[in-house]
């Protein structure tokens, strides 16, 4: 079963890798899985950058039994104020079928520290909302190494069933060049009142070009 897992992985990483720029794949207790990560801004003929961003993120995990796997493809076509906000509208692939979204954005960077994130309406499930926010911070240890850390929130409520479901994941290691390495611990809680509650620990493995 475990070369099975890592074979559909290792397809879907392959697959893709062209066309990322950030590669990272775990290995947890429960479940095992890679995340690419690409953004870019549009070009004018001038070859001029514009205030339009494509961002695409894929994700995809598998647990040790017999369950399908998860597959999750968010693509986001952004226009993007000088003081950090933006526009976006977000296409969201997910096993059960394809979700139109659209709200604001807000990007942050200064030093070592990134926040990226957005708040969106969903279009097709009468008015669900969705929150996304990436917090990373890379402070720098000596010459050839620096600290990682990152955390995201990705909450969403859905108002026809009134429930919600919150995941967060945290990473917290080291970087040296264009690799990071370390433990990492995912979340998820679903439900109205009462919650069920899901984990899965391990390490990670990360990658830029």
């Amino acid at each position: 079963m475990l070369m099975r897992v890592f074979g559909v992985m290792a397809m879907f990483l392959f697959g893709s890798i062209a066309h990322a720029q950030s590669v990272e794949t775990y290995v947890g207790h429960k479940r095992v899985g890679v995340d690419l990560m690409w953004f870019k801004n549009f070009k004018d003929t001038a070859g001029q950058r514009t205030p339009f961003l494509f961002f695409s993120r894929n994700r995809a995990s598998m647990d040790y039994g017999n369950a399908p796997t998860a597959f999750g493809s968010t693509n986001a076509v952004s226009y993007n104020f000088k003081n950090g906000l933006g526009l976006v509208v977000v296409g969201s692939f997910l096993n059960a079928g394809f979700t139109p979204k659209a709200g604001v954005q807000w990007v942050k960077m200064k030093d070592n520290f990134l926040f990226f994130g957005w708040l969106v309406a969903d279009l097709k499930e009468k008015g669900g909302i969705d929150g996304f926010g990436l917090f990373r911070y890379q402070p720098k240890i000596n010459e050839k190494w620096k600290g990682f850390g990152q955390a995201e929130l990705f909450p969403i409520y859905n108002p026809t069933t009134k429930t919600w479901n919150l995941t967060q994941r945290l990473r917290l290691g080291a970087r040296h060049q264009a690799w990071a390495g370390g433990l990492m611990m995912d979340f998820n809680q679903t439900g109205q009142d009462h919650f069920t509650k899901t984990h899965n620990f391990g390490a990670f493995l990360r990658y830029e070009f």
